[in-house]
């Protein structure tokens, strides 16, 4: 994977916000959802806070296999095909409201989604955090990649420390 495509995957994850959650139910039937999403600064994990009245939360709490799917915004023009995205596949788990990691972990969701905060005061709502396992990324048409979680950090360290020409 080349360091511009390395660079994409990195900036994709940090614009968006929005993101899809596929979840298997008891049945084996999938189940997508949109979701607000927040990550650790080196992308070893993200974060989603859902409420358990929701059919996909149910399902992750029965069946923590589970992907996220982020995608470039698609402005109606060209093939949405060549869309940059990337599938992220992992175990998902709840963050503990009593655990040590949830504050931290609830700050950094915050950062990102300010507007979520009334939502931590509800009790059906459950903070997860993602650890990916595969990714698929697209970078453009026959721009494929199946990364690991290792190259995911890469690509957050690469981004950190990248000063675009002025």
């Amino acid at each position: 994977m080349k360091q511009e495509q390395k660079l994409a995957l990195a900036t994709l994850i940090r614009q968006q916000r929005w993101a899809g959650l596929a979840t298997v139910d008891n049945e084996g039937q999938p189940l997508a959802a949109m979701v607000a999403y927040a990550y650790a600064a080196d992308f070893s994990t993200f974060y989603i806070h859902i409420s358990k009245l929701s059919q996909h939360t149910r399902n992750i709490l029965k069946h923590a296999k589970t992907s996220l799917v982020i995608t470039e915004t698609d402005n109606g023009k060209g093939d949405p095909q060549t869309l940059t995205r990337i599938s992220i596949s992992g175990e998902i788990e709840v963050v503990e409201r009593n655990s040590l990691a949830f504050e931290s972990i609830k700050q950094t969701y915050l950062n990102r989604l300010p507007t979520a905060e009334p939502l931590f005061g509800f009790g059906d709502f459950v903070l997860f955090q993602l650890k990916p396992k595969s990714l698929r990324f697209v970078g453009g048409f026959a721009q494929a990649h199946s990364l690991t979680a290792k190259t995911l950090i890469e690509c957050a360290k690469l981004s950190q420390s990248f000063t675009p020409p002025s």
